[in-house]
């Protein structure tokens, strides 16, 4: 079984934007705020080549016209290319199988220089013109040319022609490539703050060319804190001399030995080290002080590797008990020469990137368990594939450097990427959290939100490849993932030019967005249906769309509004993707029978529905719902607090001749809106669903509409598609739809009985009509508490569902039926629905658990086995009830025979005594569990709860829990990477569904049974493990040679094989399409 551990987060955050008034999800993300300094450990290459005295040592001058082949005026940006030339060999697994793999063995980088802006006069952004013009060369974020040039997007690094002429050409008198790399190196230190350094060097100098690796010769400490520390680094530099060979692996080895703070390879014999670097026994004194602290590496070096093949290198156990050898299986392991070089570097790069390098690391809690080390690349006066392919599986980024300027930029180009993603981890914002997952095929769609302090939340989707083990490949074929799920910084999602990594405003189809300056979008004003049609452009232009409708007085307020959805002038266009989830139709475009084309429809709170085409990520059209018109200038207020528009997820109706999309807004409004995207480029509005829907319709034929019994909450259900009986010979596709929220439940107390929301109820698909299902408060006796989530299935395989279960916020399940037996003798599925509140969790201890999303289902002995669970989604950090996970069996006894199921008629397992018992006890609860009605066990963390769906898979209950972060948690006066005001932890459990048992050895934790024996099988602890923080997503299982579980957490996406046994007959089947 593969099992990951944990996602990577690096920080936490300060609540700068203002927190909604009701207690809602989003709260999570407001927190303390700390900087932790990243380690920057300086390589510097002390070779005997480093005397050459062969670099220019005249410092750019942009008042200098340089000659060269590069256009002066011009502005360029470096653009590459990978493109994989050989896969590697995949492995025999426990399923069978090998061959060729889909992650890739070898890599053809093409590297090209394009012009960016035929003039540095073209450019807009004022701030990265201005340092472009006088120092030649800038790192900073502007928009291309489809954007004007303007600031905002991505950020760039950029080069004058005449820059890149002078890198090229020789200019002043020739220095040493020693001399020339101490001023650099000492520039940046003296300038650099807010980072720790440290200086390495090579152990192949001072005569004795046999010397293997390299030392540490200024152990990483603060140079903000302190500056005689800076000054005595400095001093260290500039005490470096030139001779010896070029141990490029084994060195990188030995750094990585540093930061584990284990034995040392190649220093036992140095007596010289204080204890800050290397202890007596020759052990380090590792420089890694917090959880969430980063690690990197620069390496520069001027030459290919020289003795350099220490056997070490491929036997030698390393960091974790493993050996590094071929360890990125290229093939080019430690081919050695006669002088001693080795192809070991891009191997130990990929090892300390992939590996945790401290997994002892941080006592006071399990997040951040990841400690890997990232390694950036200089060459030096050299070009070599090897150091590309270092700084690629070292996550990093390889230069390439010719002159003193040359040196200078690729050193303060790396510290401000440093920097960078060191402030994006603990700046007022959450970099990447919970991560929505659509699968299409061999694909993987990734829905992203980044928080911001202004309330306007940033939005991506990203796609990814799955090969046939479910592992996630990025669009040059390389793993997306690290082994602890996190993205790795250097993936490429489909559609990017560039790496993205877990970057939201890199690539995906918010990078294009940023590039699309006439963009298509729509509303509907109510009188042509077309979307199309001018009457509903979203447009300056559009005489229609007044001001008035926009909620404000004057055009100027309509224009400004207008232009500032449209993202004329923004950094980001795309809105957060909280909630929905990316939707992805498939078109027959030519009627031959296969799929030609797709499109990706996704909802954001940037008060848009998008509508995306899958083979290049460009927006086709946007379109803006008639009732969010006059609540687009929330996104421009001052408020900071994060506001909510199409925050539901999308879902379709699909037959031969129609597509119909229908979506809703969550806490952003009370409607359904569906659009006929038949053909997708020309979508046409068709209806909306709103709140007073089924009130006027007397569903219980006494006289008496249903009225306000009836009205619709907040439209946080998903609708799904399906077929029922309207009579017993006629039928409509439908949608089924819960009734909704009340946000009566944002109180602290809710009132018992909730006013809006109490309802189930389906509706034709072509026309948005009321259909044959509709119980609600007015005709169902009981169903006091809004339903969020439904979902219903075919009990009898004749293609027409006829059972829906659906939770209520009162800790209620209701079980409907098509089924008229008043005979008692035949059955008859003909649109006639009643139900039943099949179990009740609050009727035994009065505690009101809430169930925010409807059951799984299985056939279990002639009888429907139902598996949900309690929690409350709208409030996570809540810790006064104690939650639970339930199976419960409806054998849909008669009516006259039915009383309403309580935690009484149920086992409770959380004991756990099926494994940790005696013999004896063993026995008894097997016997309680064959006699009861089900079985439920409490989640034992205080506050943790069940906030997604449940899913059962081979006989496996899988689903995730959130628990929220308590003062009992935190201590960060020790540790700063822990706050009171965190983002919780994130679990995964998987349960025998019979018993609630443990299936997998998720706990190395000692484990003892009721007679205080030390047990050796599965044990209660065993239910769960950590994968990570924030509040996760449901499990979803993807089956692509072989089945594999996904959940997105923040800051990555956790893997687990699931296990194989299709024995059961699952009524439903919750997977995205």
């Amino acid at each position: 079984m593969k099992r990951f551990t944990i996602a990577l987060v690096l920080a936490l955050f300060l609540a700068l934007w203002t927190l909604p008034l009701h207690a809602d999800d989003t709260d999570i993300y407001g927190g303390g705020s700390v900087a932790v300094e990243p380690n920057i450990l300086i390589i510097f290459d002390t070779s005997g080549s480093m005397s050459t005295e062969d670099v220019p040592g005249e410092y750019y001058d942009p008042a200098t016209t340089y000659t060269g082949t590069y256009t002066s005026d011009a502005v360029y940006q470096w653009t590459e290319s990978r493109e994989c030339v050989e896969y590697k060999t995949k492995k025999n697994n426990k399923h069978g199988g090998g061959g060729e793999s889909s992650e890739c063995k070898r890599y053809e980088v093409t590297r090209t220089w394009e012009i960016f802006a035929d003039s540095a006069d073209d450019l807009i952004c004022s701030t990265v013109k201005d340092e472009l013009v006088n120092d030649g060369t800038t790192t900073g974020a502007i928009l291309g040319s489809d954007g004007g040039y303007e600031c905002g997007g991505t950020s760039k690094t950029l080069y004058m022609g005449n820059w890149l002429n002078y890198d090229n050409s020789s200019t002043g008198e020739d220095r040493s490539r020693i001399e020339v790399a101490q001023e650099v190196i000492t520039n940046l230190i003296q300038n650099t703050d807010g980072v720790r350094f440290g200086l390495m060097r090579f152990n192949s100098n001072g005569g004795d060319s046999d010397e293997h690796g390299g030392r540490v010769i200024k152990a990483i400490d603060s140079v903000s804190d302190d500056e005689t520390y800076r000054q005595e680094l400095i001093t260290a530099v500039n005490s470096l001399t030139a001779d010896g060979r070029t141990p490029l692996a084994e060195t990188l080895a030995e750094a990585g030995l540093y930061f584990a703070g284990t034995s040392s390879w190649f220093n036992s014999n140095y007596n010289h080290y204080s204890d800050d670097i290397l202890t007596s026994s020759s052990t380090y004194t590792s420089p890694m002080e917090y959880r969430c602290q980063k690690n990197y590496i620069i390496f520069m070096t001027d030459g290919e590797p020289s003795n350099d093949s220490h056997s070490y290198l491929q036997n030698q156990p390393y960091i974790n008990g493993d050996t590094i050898g071929d360890y990125d299986q290229d093939g080019n392991s430690g081919d050695s020469t006669s002088d001693g070089s080795s192809d070991y570097l891009d191997d130990v790069a990929k090892y300390l990137y992939d590996n945790d390098c401290n997994p002892n690391l941080g006592s006071s809690g399990d997040s951040f368990e990841t400690q890997n080390i990232i390694t950036y690349t200089i060459g030096f006066q050299t070009d070599q594939q090897l150091l590309l392919d270092t700084a690629i599986n070292g996550g990093g980024e390889y230069y390439v450097a010719n002159s003193i300027s040359g040196l200078s930029e690729a050193f303060e180009s790396i510290i401000s990427k440093i920097q960078e993603v060191n402030a994006v981890f603990v700046s007022p914002v959450v970099p990447v959290s919970r991560m929505n997952r659509t699968f299409a095929g061999d694909s993987l769609y990734v829905g992203f939100f980044k928080p911001q302090q202004s309330g306007r939340w940033a939005g991506n989707i990203k796609k990814y490849g799955l090969d046939d083990d479910g592992t996630i490949l990025d669009a040059t074929g390389m793993e997306a993932t690290n082994s602890d799920g996190s993205i790795k910084d250097n993936a490429r999602s489909y559609w990017s030019t560039e790496d993205d990594g877990a970057d939201v405003m890199s690539g995906g189809v918010g990078g294009l967005l940023l590039d699309n300056s006439n963009r298509t979008m729509y509303t509907y004003l109510g009188t042509k249906g077309a979307l199309t049609d001018a009457s509903n452009a979203f447009s300056t232009s559009n005489a229609d769309l007044t001001a008035t409708l926009l909620g404000v007085s004057s055009d100027t307020e309509k224009t400004a509004i207008i232009n500032d959805i449209i993202g004329s002038d923004s950094d980001w266009k795309m809105g957060d993707v909280l909630h929905s989830q990316p939707l992805v139709v498939h078109y027959d475009t030519n009627s031959d029978g296969t799929e030609d084309d797709s499109y990706i429809f996704v909802g954001t709170n940037g008060g848009v529905m998008h509508a995306f085409k899958d083979s290049d990520g460009s927006e086709t059209w946007a379109f803006i719902p008639p009732l969010q018109l006059s609540r687009l200038q929330l996104l421009s207020d001052s408020d900071t607090s994060h506001d909510y528009f199409i925050d539901g997820a999308p879902v379709v109706y699909e037959s031969d001749s129609q597509k119909i999309l229908l979506f809703g807004e969550r806490r952003g409004g009370y409607n359904y809106y569906a659009l006929d995207i038949t053909t997708p480029t020309v979508p046409i509005y068709q209806y909306k669903i709103g709140q007073t829907l089924l009130s006027s319709i007397d569903s219980d034929g006494d006289g008496t509409v249903d009225g306000a019994d009836a009205y619709l909450g907040q439209s946080w259900a998903t609708p799904t598609e399906h077929k029922i009986k309207t009579s017993a010979s006629t039928y409509e596709n439908v949608f089924l739809i819960a009734g909704g929220y009340d946000t009566n439940q944002d109180l602290e107390t809710p009132v018992a009985a909730d006013t809006v929301g109490r309802a189930v109820f389906t509706v034709d698909v072509t026309d948005g009509t009321v259909s044959a299902l509709n119980l609600n408060a007015a005709n169902l006796s009981g169903m006091n508490n809004c339903i969020t989530d439904a979902m219903g299935f075919d009990n009898d395989n004749d293609t027409y569902t006829d059972r829906v279960y659906a939770g209520d916020l009162g800790g209620n399940i209701w079980a409907l039926e098509d089924h008229n037996d008043a005979d008692d003798t035949t059955i008859v599925t003909d649109g006639s629905w009643s139900g039943r509140k099949l179990f009740s969790d609050s009727a035994v201890d009065g505690v009101q658990r809430k169930i925010f999303y409807a059951p799984d289902v299985l056939a279990e002995k002639g009888e429907d086995m139902i598996f949900f669970g309690t929690g409350d989604r709208a409030d996570p950090e809540e810790t006064d009830v104690v939650n639970r996970i339930y199976a419960v069996r409806n054998n849909w006894a008669a009516a006259a025979d039915f009383e309403t199921l309580t935690e009484n008629d149920l086992v409770d397992v959380t004991s756990d005594l099926i494994q940790l018992g005696t013999v004896d006890e063993q026995e008894a609860v097997e016997a309680q569990l064959d006699s009861s009605r089900g079985w439920y066990f409490e989640l034992e963390n205080p506050g943790e709860k069940i906030i997604s769906s449940v899913v059962v898979y081979a006989g496996v209950l899988y689903f995730t829990t959130y628990t929220p972060e308590s003062e009992d948690d935190s201590d960060s006066a020790t540790d700063p990477c822990t706050s009171i005001s965190g983002r919780g932890t994130a679990r995964l459990y998987a349960v025998d569904y019979e018993t609630g048992a443990s299936v997998y050895d998720y706990s190395s934790e000692t484990e003892t049974n009721t007679e205080d024996e030390v047990i050796t099988t599965y044990g209660k602890k065993d239910r769960c493990y950590d994968i990570g923080t924030s509040i996760p997503s449901s499990p979803v299982i993807a089956i692509s040679g072989e089945a594999v579980l996904y959940i997105g957490v923040e800051g990555g996406i956790q893997t687990e094989d699931a296990l194989e046994d299709l024995s059961l007959h699952r009524f439903y089947w919750r997977q995205a399409q």
